[in-house]
């Protein structure tokens, strides 16, 4: 009899998270702590400033952040243990190939503790004429007003396929 009361609340249970996922992109719960308020503060006052034009996440990560980029296509699945890394193996070669910044549209921000999570879409026009667009989901941890942990989640393959394209 159990086994049946809980698959009927499955359905119930996922409904209630798909409604609560199409919330506004930044929205505080009352049980929200001023930690977690401070940090949901802080990383969409950076999605904001990137969007803008004006700065970037990027800069908020410590010297050893560690940034774990999810999948299994060893071209883009791969962490990095250093800020440096990052840009250089990742950021940068994109940056490269593209005639103006990723732009962040952000869907939702939500806090918990120490873990900032975004739900976000990047776009950008290719040098060549072409568009790039991603959809991202980042996990990041945050200490001290700095990100010190990251796990990416992305289209691996429209990354991988962005970093094929040559460089002018």
């Amino acid at each position: 009899m159990a086994k049946h009361f809980r698959i009927a609340l499955l359905p119930a249970a996922l409904l209630a998270f798909l409604a609560s996922a199409t919330g506004v992109a930044q929205d505080a719960r009352p049980a929200d702590t001023a930690k977690e308020a401070s940090n949901r503060t802080l990383i969409a006052d950076a999605f904001g400033r990137w969007s803008a034009g004006t700065g970037d996440v990027f800069s908020l990560l410590a010297d050893d952040v560690v940034w774990h980029i999810t999948g299994f296509d060893p071209a883009v699945a791969q962490t990095y243990h250093s800020r440096q890394a990052l840009l250089d193996a990742a950021a940068s070669p994109l940056r490269a190939r593209l005639s103006k910044p990723l732009k962040p549209t952000v869907r939702r921000i939500w806090a918990d503790g120490d873990e900032v999570l975004v739900h976000w879409d990047g776009s950008a026009p290719f040098k060549d004429g072409s568009q790039y667009r991603n959809t991202y989901l980042w996990i990041m941890t945050v200490r001290n007003r700095r990100i010190v942990a990251v796990t990416a989640f992305l289209d691996n393959a429209a990354f991988a396929a962005a970093l094929a394209k040559p460089t002018p």
